[in-house]
């Protein structure tokens, strides 16, 4: 029968394709890993490798193992990671995924202060739009995700972290400077920058247009916030964002408007169901939300 050291000495030969390169890579000796393959062959009655050219090629059989192999990795590192997250006094690790405009504003800011109260935490940080964020959770890629109102999904809770509400922003000299406020009717439809419908904006943007018995038809749509903005300062058109996204452009050619009556938005956090958060993640939730409190209306 296999044992994880054989299980390790295969999955190190399969990424290096060299005794040597596998001995460093387990930190043993090259005799120690040779004899690890060989009494896995015995146990398995069959050759994994075969020497051609210098290096170990992995034989048919090996290469039908070597999926189950790398599944078995990734199972220890995520209960290597666990472990680490539980350790009452070890280094614990959060995995944090967010929509683009939140990874230049929230997120950000909610390391910065959790950095200061935990040193000892590290942090892995993916930017990813709503239902990549979805995906990566079910599949236990991620802890928590950062994101605005999405659809309900099985498996997935969403808890409230901020409320604000969305943005005009348009070209500069568009509109009066001394406005304050726009109203979605005074918008050309044509002229609109609108957001993807798998985007939870692009949703409530394209909803309340319906609504208002205007048609949502954009000359130019674009899945990410900051791009809709970068066009509308470059005379593109206008669009309707995020305060987040809105506030980063406040020193740019661009007029920010609010939209009245106002639309409002709700930032929340989403995490697996089916697994507990990690104390450091419950922690780090709750500076999520004062991050967010800085963008409420």
């Amino acid at each position: 029968m296999l044992q994880l050291r054989h299980i390790e000495a295969c999955h190190a030969v399969f990424q290096t394709g060299a005794i040597t390169r596998a001995a460093g890579l387990l930190g043993i000796s090259q005799p120690a890993v040779s004899k690890l393959i060989k009494h896995a062959e015995q146990q398995l009655g069959f050759r994994l490798f075969e020497r051609i050219k210098g290096r170990l090629v992995p034989t048919r059989e090996a290469e039908m193992m070597a999926p189950e192999i790398a599944k078995v990795f990734d199972q220890l590192g995520h209960l290597r990671r666990l472990g680490q997250n539980l350790a009452p006094h070890g280094q614990g690790r959060i995995r944090v995924g967010c929509i683009p405009s939140l990874g230049m504003s929230v997120v950000p800011d909610a390391i910065q202060r959790f950095q200061k109260a935990h040193p000892e935490i590290s942090y892995e940080v993916r930017t990813q739009h709503t239902a990549q964020l979805i995906q990566s959770l079910m599949a236990q890629d991620l802890d928590i995700a950062v994101t605005f109102d999405p659809e309900p999904h099985v498996g997935i809770r969403a808890e409230k972290l901020g409320h604000s509400n969305l943005l005009y922003v348009g070209p500069a000299g568009d509109r009066n400077a001394q406005r304050k406020e726009i109203r979605l009717a005074e918008i050309d439809p044509q002229r609109l920058i609108g957001l993807m419908d798998s985007d939870p904006v692009g949703r409530l943007i394209d909803r309340e247009m319906r609504s208002a018995g205007m048609a949502a038809a954009p000359a130019i749509q674009v899945q990410t916030h900051s791009i809709a903005c970068k066009l509308a300062e470059k005379g593109c058109g206008a669009t309707i964002v995020d305060a987040y996204t809105a506030s980063s452009f406040k020193d740019r050619a661009v007029e920010i408007l609010r939209m009245k009556p106002a639309i409002g938005l709700n930032t929340v956090v989403l995490h697996s169901d089916l697994r507990v958060l990690s104390r450091h993640s419950a922690s780090f939730i709750r500076y999520l939300k004062q991050a967010c409190s800085a963008y409420s209306d």
